[in-house]
């Protein structure tokens, strides 16, 4: 019995397991595509450079800052002597001079504060990237999985409009020996329609889906990936207790993290800009040379002026028409914002670890439940195959039992593609989620047609093999 099961499982399943060459695109080749394609992660990796450099910027405000400057100038002076005597003179002449600045800033206290702000953002830069790292895999994961799911549903649907079509010729067929009325010929051409109709909705839906898996791993000519083992074996992601969950996901998320450096760098803001009212010190010095080849008035001799100065420089804000106040009450509310927004990833870390705790739960009942439903409709299948050869069930009824199948067949696919995705969310929440998690499922896909042989054994008249293009 157990052999006879299992040969009705194999004779619908491998509409399910599609045969692609070995060529096809493994999840290790999407990840490095994504990785080098996606803008939303690129652009976390720019801002986390940004940042950094931000960070020298800061430091450099607290080292000396030194400048030179030189110029040459050519003069043309005409003198006119006042003393009645119309005596002039006419100078051509070259003047020069170069100056070497160098200030030290001895007390600002508002640059300290802004080196210890730019390590804040800095290292939420940092977790913002690590973020992105997490969310480039859920999306990739997502759109991933979502392809092969439409997959499935037009493998599916390609089958309903087989049925349906030979439902309708032998109805027609039956019609025309009397022993059907018209009626159930207008309902089976209307069934065919509409699973024509299904049919070309769940193709435009899967180029739909390619189109958004396309936006993470760039454009790809001929797109084909490969299909999920039917002996796929999920494994329970949730270890420890659900509370544990809660606390490592409030704890280790990065997006915690960076919320909670983001309100660091806004408390240090306001430092910073009461900051703004406090006296600074610097050391200034000067060398400079200045010369010209005549003298300031006719019949001198040209000169050269060195000359070196040092000073403390003390420069205290008296008013500033209550610009720096303002700029303190800016930075408290922008305090309170981050806090806000501390709460809120909070919030949503906490909610996202509890949909996919709870997803995971939903979405393993569901398995069990379509593999106990595709276990009964391929014993059904069995039994009507086994009752049209003794003549006691017809060839629409094969057909019918045939579809149940690929329905059971497609709905276990689904619920295993949501199950891998409830696991990876709940790995992302605590900051656990990295390549070789999703990359594990590698060893789940078919990729090469011996693979899939070991599967299925096709039947010609069944068979349906699609690749996304």
């Amino acid at each position: 019995m157990f052999r006879n099961v299992l040969t009705s499982l194999i004779l619908i399943t491998f509409n399910f397991v599609v045969i692609y060459p070995a060529s096809a695109l493994s999840l290790k080749d999407a990840v490095s595509l994504a990785e080098i394609n996606d803008p939303v992660f690129l652009s976390a990796q720019a801002n986390l450079l940004a940042t950094q450099a931000r960070s020298s910027q800061a430091v450099a405000n607290l080292l000396p800052q030194i400048s030179a400057t030189a110029n040459t100038t050519g003069n043309h002076r005409n003198y006119q002597v006042r003393d009645g005597s119309q005596s002039s003179a006419v100078d051509n002449y070259n003047s020069n001079g170069a100056q070497l600045s160098a200030t030290q800033p001895l007390w600002h206290h508002a640059n300290w504060i802004a080196v210890t702000q730019a390590d804040k953002n800095a290292s939420q830069a940092t977790y913002q990237l690590a973020a992105a790292e997490q969310d480039l895999l859920l999306r990739l994961a997502q759109a991933w999985f979502d392809v092969m799911s439409a997959r499935d549903v037009v493998v599916f649907s390609d089958a309903q409009v087989i049925a349906t079509k030979q439902q309708w010729d032998q109805i027609k067929r039956a019609s025309e020996l009397g022993v059907v009325n018209g009626v159930a010929v207008e309902e089976a051409h209307a069934k065919y329609d509409q699973a024509v109709a299904d049919d070309s909705g769940a193709q435009t839906d899967q180029l739909i889906k390619v189109a958004a898996l396309e936006q993470i791993i760039g454009p790809s000519v001929a797109l084909t990936l490969p299909a999920l083992n039917m002996n796929y074996v999920a494994t329970d992601p949730r270890s420890g207790t659900f509370e544990l969950w809660l606390k490592h996901a409030e704890e280790k998320s990065p997006l915690v993290l960076a919320a909670l450096r983001g309100f660091d760098a806004a408390s240090e803001e306001i430092r910073k800009q009461r900051a703004g009212h406090e006296p600074t010190l610097d050391l200034v010095a000067n060398y400079g040379r200045n010369g010209q080849q005549v003298g300031s008035f006719p019949g001198q001799s040209g000169f050269t002026i060195v000359q070196s100065t040092v000073a403390l420089q003390l420069s205290v804000p008296i008013y500033s028409g209550g610009g720096q106040s303002a700029k303190v009450a800016e930075a408290m509310a922008m305090q309170e914002k981050a806090r806000m927004d501390l709460e809120t990833a909070k919030r949503n870390v906490l909610q996202a670890c509890r949909q996919a705790w709870f997803g995971w739960q939903a979405d393993n009942a569901r398995q069990t439940a379509a593999l106990q439903y595709l276990k009964f409709s391929s014993l059904n299948l069995h039994s009507t195959i086994q009752g049209q050869s003794h003549d006691l069930k017809t060839e629409l009824d094969v057909l019918t039992a045939r579809q149940q199948v690929y329905s059971a067949t497609k709905d276990l696919q689904k619920a295993r593609y949501d199950m891998m995705m409830s696991q990876l969310k709940l790995k992302a929440t605590a900051g656990e989620l990295v390549d070789s998690d999703l990359l594990a499922f590698d060893a789940w896909m078919v990729y090469t047609k011996q693979a899939s042989d070991v599967l299925a054994t096709p039947q010609p008249e069944a068979r349906l093999s699609r690749q996304v293009m």
